[in-house]
C-alpha cells in the first residue's frame, strides 16, 4: 500500500505540469467561456473533464499494454522466476477495473490544481493573451512549512508503530507541504539568477513564470529521490546493525566437522591428514558432547546455575509492564543482550583443554589456566556470572521427568572468548552428573575461511566414511544490499530524467514565441540547446538536491524514532546506526547531468522563425 500510494503521488506530480501548461495555452478560450456567462464552477468542470477524458484514455491504453506485456512475458517468468508452468491465460476483471479507476483518479487529481487556477484567472488578461505575474503568497509558504513538519512527525510516529497507513499519510502530507513551499523557492532562485549568464537566467525566469508547471515536476523528482534515499539509508543502517550484532559460533575460519554416520567414523589422524592436504592446516581437535547415561532415554539438559544474587527477577520471554522494563534495564543482573533473548541456553561440551583454543579463540595464558582446571576435574564457563567463590554449580535435568542432579565443581571463567556462551565439562564432572561422553566430531582451525572448492575437496576425502556435514565460521556476512540500492537509485533516476524531459518539453512549447524573438534579434542556434540544458538542470538538479536533503532527513527521523521505541524495550535491542547510502547518492548526483545531456542531445539547435500576428 505504501508503494502504491507513493506511485500514485508520483503520477499526479508528473502529469500535473502538462495540465498546467495546457490550461495556460487555452487561457483565451477559458476567458471566452467566462465572458459568455460561465462561472467558476463551470471553468473548473471544463478542466476536470480533460483529466477524466485523458485518464480514461490512459487507462485503456495502459490496460491493453499491460495485459499484452503480461502474456508476452509469461514464458520468461515461468522459466527464470517461478521455475514452473502456469495454468491457462486468465485476467482478473476486478483488478483491471480498480487499476482503471486509479488511472482516472490520477488524471482528475492532476487536473485539480490547474482547474482551480483556471477558475481564478483574470479574464481581461486572458482575452489579451497577457501573462499574469506569478504570486507566491506567504500563507502558502506557511501552510507548506506546517504540512512538511506535521507530515515528518506523523511519518516518524507511523514508523515507530510500524503502520504503513500512518507512514503513507505522513509522507503524502510532507510531499504536499514541499509542493506548497517549492514555488517560493523557485521565485527566490529566479531573483538570484540575475547574475547568471543568459541561458540559465532565462531558464530560472521561465521556471518562476511557470511555477504551476515547474513546481510539480520538481516535487516529483524530489519525491522519487527522497523515497530512494530514505529507503536506502534504512537498508544500509540495517546492514551495519546486522554486522554489529552478529554472534559467531566459532573463531573466524574455523570449521566443525560432524559425521552423520553413527558407526563408521574417520579417526583423528585421518581427519588431520585430510585437513593438512586440502585445507593447509593441522590444527584439528576432537569435540565431545554429553548425553544421558542410558541411550534412548531422552535428552538431558546440562546448564550452569547462576548464584541467587545474580538471578534476574524476569526472564527474556516474560511480558513486562513499562515500569518493569525500566527496572530491568536499570538492574545490573538483567543486562541481557538481544541475542540472548533468542539463544538463552548455554552450549555444553566435554574437553580436557585440547579443543578449548579452537572452540573459543582464547589467549594462550587463559587457555593454559582453563586446561589445568579441566584436567583437575573442574569446569570452564565463558560467562563470569556463573562463578561464585571459585566454583560453578551445574544442573542436569532429564527430559523424561527423572530426578535432576545438581553439583558444584571448581570453575574458571575465560576472560575473553569468541563464540556462543559455553560450558566445558571435564570427563569426571560429566560422569558425576550421571552423563556419558560421546564424540560429536572435530574442530578444524584455519587462518582464513576456506572457499567452496576447498570445502568440497575436504569432504570428498572423508566421504568414504559416510556423509559429512561442515559448519564454517566465515564471520559477519550480512545480505548484500548493493543491487537493491542501485535499483532504487535507477528507479529514482528514471523518474528524474522523465520529469526533466516532460518539464523541458512543456517549457519549450510554452516559450516558442520567445525563442522566435531570440532568433530575430540574432541569437546563435546553440542558445536554444543551452537553454534546454539549463531548463533540465533546473528541474532535475533542484529536485535531486531537495530530494537528497529530504531523504536523509526522513531516514534520520525514522531511525531515531525506531531507536526511541527500542530504548524502552527489554532485552535491549541494538540501535540502528545512521548510515549514509553512498551508492544511492553517487548515482543520484549523476542523474541531473544525464538529464541535461539528454536535453542537449534531443533538442534542435536551430531556433524557430515564426510569423507573429500579435
Amino acid at each position: 500500500m505504501l508503494i502504491a500510494g507513493l506511485g500514485l503521488l508520483e503520477v499526479v506530480l508528473l502529469v500535473g505540469p502538462a495540465f498546467a501548461v495546457g490550461v495556460r495555452r487555452r487561457r483565451r478560450d477559458l476567458a471566452l467561456v467566462a465572458v459568455a456567462g460561465g462561472d467558476s464552477a463551470q471553468l473548473r468542470r471544463v478542466v476536470l473533464a480533460d483529466g477524466v477524458v485523458l485518464g480514461v484514455l490512459g487507462a485503456v491504453v495502459g490496460l491493453l499494454l499491460g495485459v499484452a506485456a503480461a502474456f508476452a512475458g509469461r514464458p520468461l517468468m515461468e522459466q527464470y522466476v517461478f521455475n514452473a508452468r502456469f495454468g491457462g491465460y486468465r485476467c482478473w476483471p476486478a483488478a483491471l477495473l480498480v487499476l482503471a479507476g486509479v488511472a482516472v483518479l490520477a488524471g482528475v487529481l492532476a487536473a485539480l490544481a490547474p482547474a482551480w487556477t483556471a477558475a481564478r484567472q483574470d479574464v481581461a488578461a486572458g482575452l489579451a493573451g497577457r501573462r499574469t505575474p506569478p504570486t507566491s503568497r506567504t500563507r502558502w509558504l506557511a501552510l507548506g512549512v506546517v504540512l512538511t513538519c506535521g507530515g515528518a512527525t506523523l511519518a516518524a510516529y507511523g514508523a515507530a508503530q510500524t503502520s504503513a497507513a500512518v507512514i503513507l499519510t505522513g509522507l503524502i502530507l510532507g510531499e504536499l507541504g514541499l509542493v506548497c513551499c517549492t514555488p517560493t523557492l523557485i521565485g527566490v532562485l529566479a531573483r538570484l539568477g540575475r547574475v547568471l549568464p543568459l541561458a540559465p537566467r532565462i531558464a530560472l525566469r521561465d521556471a518562476s513564470r511557470n511555477r504551476a508547471a515547474a513546481a510539480p515536476a520538481i516535487c516529483a523528482v524530489m519525491a522519487a529521490v527522497a523515497s530512494s534515499v530514505a529507503l536506502g539509508g534504512y537498508l544500509a543502517s540495517d546492514r551495519v546493525r546486522q554486522a554489529d550484532t552478529y554472534q559467531p559460533i566459532l573463531p573466524t575460519g574455523h570449521l566443525l566437522v560432524n559425521p552423520e554416520h553413527s558407526t563408521r567414523r574417520p579417526t583423528l589422524a585421518q581427519v588431520t591428514a585430510a585437513a593438512q592436504e586440502k585445507l593447509g592446516t593441522d590444527a584439528v581437535a576432537p569435540v565431545q558432547t554429553v548425553a544421558c547415561a542410558e541411550a534412548g532415554s531422552g535428552y538431558c539438559d546440562v546448564t550452569p546455575q547462576l548464584p541467587p544474587t545474580q538471578v534476574c527477577p524476569w526472564q527474556p520471554g516474560d511480558v513486562l509492564s513499562a515500569s518493569q522494563r525500566r527496572q530491568a534495564r536499570a538492574d545490573p543482573r538483567c543486562q541481557v543482550s538481544e541475542t540472548t533473548r533468542f539463544v538463552p541456553w548455554v552450549q555444553s561440551w566435554v574437553d580436557d583443554g585440547t579443543a578449548l583454543p579452537l572452540l573459543t579463540g582464547a589467549d594462550p595464558a587463559a587457555t593454559a589456566t582453563a586446561a589445568g582446571v579441566l584436567r583437575a576435574g573442574g569446569v570452564v564457563v565463558t560467562d563470569p556470572r556463573y562463578v561464585h567463590d571459585g566454583r560453578v554449580t551445574v544442573r542436569m535435568t532429564p527430559s523424561d521427568g527423572g530426578t535432576p542432579i545438581t553439583a558444584d565443581f571448581p570453575g574458571y571463567a575465560l576472560p575473553a572468548f569468541v563464540g556462543e556462551s559455553r560450558l566445558l565439562l571435564s570427563e569426571p564432572s560429566a560422569r558425576s552428573l550421571g552423563l556419558r561422553v560421546s564424540s560429536a566430531g572435530w574442530v578444524v582451525g584455519t587462518a582464513t575461511p576456506p572457499d567452496r572448492q576447498q570445502q568440497e575437496r575436504f569432504t570428498a576425502v572423508l566421504r568414504p566414511f559416510g556423509p559429512i556435514s561442515l559448519s564454517v565460521e566465515s564471520g559477519a556476512a550480512p545480505t548484500d544490499i548493493s543491487p537493491v540500492l542501485l535499483l532504487l537509485a535507477a528507479a529514482a533516476g528514471l523518474i528524474t530524467v522523465g520529469a526533466a524531459g516532460i518539464a523541458t518539453a512543456l517549457a519549450a512549447a510554452e516559450g516558442r514565441a520567445e525563442l522566435s524573438t531570440l532568433a530575430a534579434v540574432g541569437a546563435a542556434p546553440a542558445v536554444r540547446r543551452m537553454l534546454a540544458i539549463c531548463q533540465a538542470g533546473v528541474i532535475a538538479g533542484l529536485g535531486s538536491v531537495l530530494g537528497i536533503v529530504a531523504g536523509l532527513g526522513t531516514a534520520a527521523i525514522v531511525l531515531f524514532s525506531v531507536n526511541r521505541q527500542y530504548a524502552a524495550a527489554w532485552p535491549a535491542p541494538a540501535p540502528y546506526p545512521y548510515v549514509v547510502p553512498w551508492p544511492v547518492l553517487g548515482v543520484l548526483v549523476l542523474v541531473p547531468l544525464v538529464a541535461m545531456l539528454g536535453a542537449g542531445l534531443f533538442t534542435r539547435a536551430r531556433l524557430p522563425i515564426e510569423r507573429r500576428l500579435d
